[in-house]
């Protein structure tokens, strides 16, 4: 039989050695890091053009950790949690993260295996990076109406977090990019 491993896996905040002891996830008071883009040209989005709706896909999010909101806002870098939903504070939508609270496992229990080949049949692994789509048309059309490139600013809002969770640093993506609809 083999020997249980008694490194624990470093996720998030540093645990002490020994057996980890988590409690309930809690909303943390200190805000999380916002994410703000280089500005992105949106020449596709001028008033000559004919989409009807457009969506900011985000590729790519780590959801390993908290849960969160991650409120969008265009060309209002100094967005924050406070900042009101609203168009003129350049609020576009928001999306929702449902966070696995860090990991409770031995060491490489949350590692993300890949396919072994095309024959393995096994399910995805659950911590795959997943996506969300935000539905942005009335904010990006009232944009493009005056400016020919923006910013985009993700300000996450913890909801719920566990003490294994980087609560600081929980937004994470590969990509982003518009998708417009024409009619």
């Amino acid at each position: 039989m083999a020997k249980k491993s008694r490194q624990q896996r470093r996720v998030g905040k540093a645990s002490t050695p020994g057996k980890a002891r988590v409690t309930s996830p809690v909303r943390p008071s200190a805000p999380a890091n916002t994410y703000t883009s280089k500005p992105v040209a949106i020449e596709f989005a001028g008033p000559g053009h004919r989409f009807e709706s457009a969506d900011l896909e985000i590729l790519g999010i780590d959801h390993s950790q908290a849960s969160y909101e991650g409120r969008v806002f265009f060309n209002n870098p100094k967005a924050d949690a406070s900042t009101p939903k609203t168009l003129d504070h350049g609020y576009a939508g928001s999306f929702y993260i449902f966070g696995h609270g860090g990991c409770f496992g031995d060491v490489g229990h949350c590692e993300i295996n890949e396919r072994l080949d095309a024959y393995d049949l096994r399910d995805p692994h659950p911590l795959r990076p997943t996506l969300a789509r935000v539905p942005v048309t009335a904010a990006l059309k009232q944009i493009a109406k005056s400016h020919a490139e923006i910013s985009i600013t993700i300000v996450p809002v913890v909801s719920a977090a566990t003490e294994l969770c980087d609560t600081k640093n929980v937004f994470h993506f590969q990509q982003m990019r518009f998708l417009t609809y024409n009619a």
